[in-house]
């Protein structure tokens, strides 16, 4: 998968650390949203597909216990790289993390019993078409669990740096933000689930506080997926997006984040 010049990974990894930065307040709360709604049991099978640091990987691990398996898959070796040794740190011996492009990850036996992407499908090349081949990866009646943002979320934020960077170069829509456009409320995501196949769609809205400076605003910039934005911008330019954006959030006051995430999960055939 490619944005511009780099890869989703290549984009994600050399934003890991400050993407990690964000975890106990951001990425652990929504990946452990994710879980929640998957509903996982103890011997459950889990393929968590665009899994970065193990948000919602470890806590399935915890869930399905000793007796059951997750296959966390990305692209961003930085990010695995943290995963693993998060696991490694709570002792989780069911989880595995694979470098791998995840639509063409090899199924073991009759497919899993839940596929979740937490944050990651509106990426796709072909959102469609890709979450497609993930319900494919299931088990007949498996479940697949997916969380996006909610219209409206992050608005603060987004709109400071994509304003701040605007001041150095033009800025199309990124098409990850048409797709994520088409699944932002719930009845669009649990209508999208059906298109897909599945059944008995359910949609859970959860709201997270999460305070932002300008100081941590910058790191979920260059952390996240937002980090393209700056790709090809002198440094000069890149500290004077800084300034532009922390005068941004200060004008504004914003000192949250608004983080507002939809999880939909549905069955499928298999």
């Amino acid at each position: 998968m490619t944005t511009g010049e780099n890869t989703v990974g290549d984009v994600f990894s050399a934003g890991a650390e400050e993407f990690h930065s964000w975890s106990r307040v951001l990425w652990d709360p929504v990946g452990g949203a994710t879980a929640d709604v998957a509903a996982l049991t103890g011997g459950e099978s889990v393929l968590d597909a665009c899994c970065g640091a193990g948000a919602s990987a470890l806590p399935a691990a915890r869930a399905v216990g000793a007796a059951g398996r997750v296959d966390a898959v990305d692209l961003a070796d930085g990010l695995l790289a943290i995963g693993e040794r998060r696991a490694r740190e709570e002792g989780l011996a069911n989880i595995r993390f694979h470098r791998h492009e995840v639509t063409s990850w090899p199924v073991p036996g009759p497919g899993y019993d839940v596929v979740q992407c937490g944050l990651g499908v509106f990426f796709f090349p072909d959102m469609d078409r890709d979450s497609a081949a993930l319900t494919r990866m299931l088990r007949p009646g498996g479940r697949f669990v997916v969380t996006v943002w909610e219209k409206g979320a992050l608005s603060g934020w987004q709109t400071a740096l994509r304003g701040a960077v605007l001041t150095e170069r033009d800025l199309p829509r990124p098409p990850q933000m048409e797709q994520l456009a088409r699944i932002d409320t719930a009845d669009t995501l649990a209508a999208w689930l059906t298109d897909l196949g599945g059944s008995e769609p359910q949609v859970v809205q959860r709201r997270f506080d999460a305070p932002l400076s300008p100081e941590t605003g910058w790191e979920l910039a260059t952390g996240s997926g937002a980090r393209r934005m700056l790709d090809g911008l002198s440094p000069a330019a890149v500290e004077r997006v800084r300034a532009e954006f922390t005068a941004r959030l200060t004008a504004d006051s914003v000192t949250d984040l608004d983080v507002r995430v939809l999880t939909g999960t549905a069955r499928f055939p298999g």
